[in-house]
């Protein structure tokens, strides 16, 4: 909630006691009758609002839903629904009404949120602008020839460089929107309205009890539409010429079917955009204008939400507007820009950024849809693992509550995912948005579980504390995980809050908590059982884990098995039956042993000019090229390797290779065939790795390589030629996941290339 509103209970048809709470408010925090009539004032500029019943065994939250604002008379008013824990679903067990009187600077934004994914290149929620708000879409847009020309000639910064290899390249931190504005409509006219201010009382007359129930000073009763109009400052006219209307069309065309889910629980930024001089001209959105935070809001379950900003509506400002006479005119009104964002922290960083919403009145209702892919959506768990996921990944199974390390006990098959007892990850499952088999985990990795059952009533929810473990196998020890973790609870916070901390803490209440082991606090249960607003995104992950602080063996990098392990423990200090779990990590932060030598021919008779240039007579054109590479990965999780040679002019040649124990390529072979490998055989179940070139080659050093033309031919240049260039590409991929990328890291590439010269013998 935003601002300052009277909430008031509206009706209960419970029987179970109910209440509502305030916190984070400047006025009205606390604990609230839930008998009818009830009505608190609350002010403050972020708050927030929950409904709890009480079925017997302890106060807990209700289930709500929003109904969205509307205008009554002067004042602008909504509904909150709830649901208890009773046996129906009709949520109409206890309902609160929240008004507030409307005010020319106030604005309420509401709507729905969905979540969209599968074929979607332009954000189906808008027409005219259309937008373009993810890498994915952009790539499949650049198809297009139409929308290609449309993109680089007012994106030509974002057209992907063309040498770029990897077919599914990471996000930048978040992706500016292109926004296709055909229509014009960020530069069109804005609307404005003129007020004026009605007569009112001699003040001097007004009683004291009068003046303390007047409407506030610029509420929208004490003003007077004139007209609305229409103002800019150019007479811009916007022609629909024929190659607006195919662009539309093939706009149109790439509007494929989207999958989509309801946006609940969703925290939602809001920002004013000023557009910048360039935009205020026709040019295209940069998202580089000034802008200013206006608030957050959250959605319900059902993906409703509403927010509310004040905008100064004015120009110079509705300062003076109390100086104004009856009749005169109030300021030119002009309507503020909007962008939506989802903001993720710890750390902090922007996951979605919408392109701005127009134009926007006093009470508006702006439907969002955003892309599945960014949007990461936590629900409430029942009967879940304490361990359930990791990052993207589900991690099924039973729950390995006696914290065994054999294989029965540490292999996770659910899902689609297999979850090895050795720790190396095979993805099936289209949830987590990629697929591979067989990897390894690296980097800092989100893990994610079910600290607060749902199915179970507050009072058998007992875990106040947890603590995580982390040993390398065939090792003794345990390494007490002490990262700091961090997460939001929603409301008004200073400039540069990143959120509260959830650990570690170090607390003396008794049983293994004698004020020296390091634990987090639940706070998956702090929202459920004490209202603590923490913010939704992401509650169910517990740690940020870095595992590049753990895979050190006397400072050196060194993968291999790594089990973690989760405890709850009570506010007593007392571990919690059953609340136990153990899973293994393959954990691998060590890059490929990867790399290729710049190609060269060392015959001291051929001449050798700068920039790798050598110029050859007719007798040294079977000189042979040598170069040597390497892919590979002891530990076994090469995806694949590919060596290319090519040639320009893109005539076939015949080389003869000489590389060490390489059966399939002994003798002659046929341009463009080059050495490869992979192994097939790495599915789940199984995955008996692939070291790449050194298993091909037996050597984890580089592999030497020559090649030279057959006798027979014309040599490296041909007949009629008297200049060529022969290039060489090594690309490789490790099956390496945090959980959310691609599964297998593309970015291994090496290159380089000789030129050759032909002179007179």
């Amino acid at each position: 909630m935003q601002g300052n509103w009277t909430v008031t209970v509206k009706s209960k048809n419970a029987s179970f006691p109910q209440h509502f709470i305030v916190n984070g408010a400047t006025f009205g925090n606390g604990v609230h009758s839930g008998t009818v009539g009830t009505s608190v004032n609350v002010y403050g500029s972020q708050w927030t609002i929950a409904i709890q019943n009480n079925p017997g065994n302890g106060w807990q939250l209700s289930e709500t839903k929003l109904k969205f604002p509307h205008k009554t008379g002067g004042n602008y008013e909504f509904e909150i629904l709830s649901n208890d824990a009773g046996n129906d679903s009709d949520f109409d067990d206890f309902t609160l009404k929240c008004t507030t009187p409307a005010n020319i600077n106030d604005f309420i934004i509401y709507g729905n949120v969905t979540l969209y994914s599968g074929r979607c290149v332009f954000n189906p929620c808008r027409r005219l602008p259309f937008v373009i708000e993810t890498y994915p879409g952009l790539v499949k847009a650049l198809k297009n020839p139409l929308l290609r020309d449309w993109i680089e000639k007012y994106y030509p910064d974002r057209i992907p460089p063309i040498h770029i290899v990897n077919p599914n390249p990471p996000d930048p931190p978040y992706f500016n929107p292109i926004v296709f504005d055909l229509s014009g409509e960020a530069i069109q006219p804005k609307t404005t309205l003129q007020y004026s201010r009605k007569a009112v009382e001699d003040k001097k007359s007004i009683s004291k009890a009068e003046k303390e129930n007047r409407p506030e000073e610029f509420a929208i009763s004490n003003f007077e539409l004139i007209k609305p109009s229409q103002i800019s400052s150019s007479e811009r006219k916007f022609a629909i010429s024929s190659d607006t209307i195919s662009l539309t069309k093939a706009i149109e065309g790439l509007f494929h079917p989207c999958f989509t889910n309801v946006g609940s629980n969703l925290s939602l930024t809001f920002e004013e955009y000023d557009r910048t001089a360039a935009e205020l001209l026709g040019g295209s959105y940069t998202g580089t204008g000034n802008r200013r935070l206006l608030g957050d809001c959250i959605t319900d379950m059902n993906g409703n939400y509403i927010f509310r900003f004040r905008f100064d509506m004015t120009i110079p400002g509705l300062e003076d507007a109390s100086d104004i006479a009856t009749g005169e005119d109030v300021n030119t009104i002009l309507f503020p820009d909007v962008i939506v964002k989802i903001v993720e922290y710890s750390p902090l960083q922007v996951r979605y950024e919408s392109a701005p919403f127009y134009n926007i009145s006093n009470l508006k209702r702006i439907d969002l849809c955003l892309p599945e892919s960014k949007v990461r959506v936590t629900s409430s768990c029942f009967n879940g693992n304490l361990i359930g996921g990791i990052g993207n990944v589900f991690i099924g199974g039973n729950q390995n509550t006696t914290g065994s390390t054999t294989a029965t006990a540490t292999q996770r098959y659910e899902y689609g995912n297999y979850l090895q007892s050795n720790g190396k990850i095979s993805v099936n499952s289209p949830l987590a948005l990629f697929n591979v088999e067989c990897a390894g985990w690296a980097g800092t990795i989100d893990i994610k579980g079910c600290m607060y059952d749902k199915s179970k009533s507050p009072a058998n929810n007992k875990i106040s504390w947890y603590t995580i473990r982390i040993r390398r196998s065939g090792t003794p020890d345990w390494i007490k995980v002490s990262e700091n973790y961090k997460h939001v609870i929603f409301g008004s916070h200073p400039p540069g809050y990143i959120g509260d901390d959830v650990g570690p803490f170090y607390p003396n209440v008794g049983g293994i908590l004698d004020g020296h082991m390091p634990v987090y606090k639940n706070i998956q249960r702090e929202v459920e059982v004490d209202g603590i607003p923490w913010l939704n995104v992401n509650l169910d992950r517990f740690i940020q884990l870095n595992t590049t602080l753990y895979d050190g063996i006397l400072g050196i990098t060194t993968p291999g098995t790594f089990y973690v392990r989760v405890d709850g423990y009570d506010s007593a200090g007392v571990h919690v039956a059953d609340q136990t779990d153990l899973i293994a990590l393959f954990i691998h932060n060590k890059g490929l042993n990867f790399g290729m030598t710049n190609p060269v021919i060392d015959d001291p008779s051929v001449v050798k000019s700068d920039c790798q240039l050598y110029r050859l007579t007719d007798g040294q054109m079977h000189t042979p090229i040598k170069f040597s590479f390497r892919a590979n990965d002891p530990e076994g999780f090469v995806n694949q390797y590919q060596l290319n040679i090519s040639r320009c002019p893109q005539t076939s040649i015949d080389l003869n290779p000489s590389i060490p124990a390489d059966v399939s390529l002994s003798g002659t072979y046929t341009f463009p065939q080059s050495p490869a490998g992979s192994n097939p055989a790495n599915l789940h179940n199984a995955c008996p790795g692939y070291t790449g070139s050194l298993h091909d080659y037996s050597t984890v050093d580089l592999v030497n390589v020559v090649i030279q033309p057959p006798a027979a031919d014309d040599g490296w240049i041909k007949a009629g030629e008297y200049f060529t260039i022969y290039s060489f590409g090594l690309t490789a991929g490790q099956r390496i996941t945090n959980g959310y990328n691609t599964g297998v890291d593309d970015h291994y590439v090496a290159y380089g290339q000789i030129m050759m010269e032909r002179l007179n013998p």
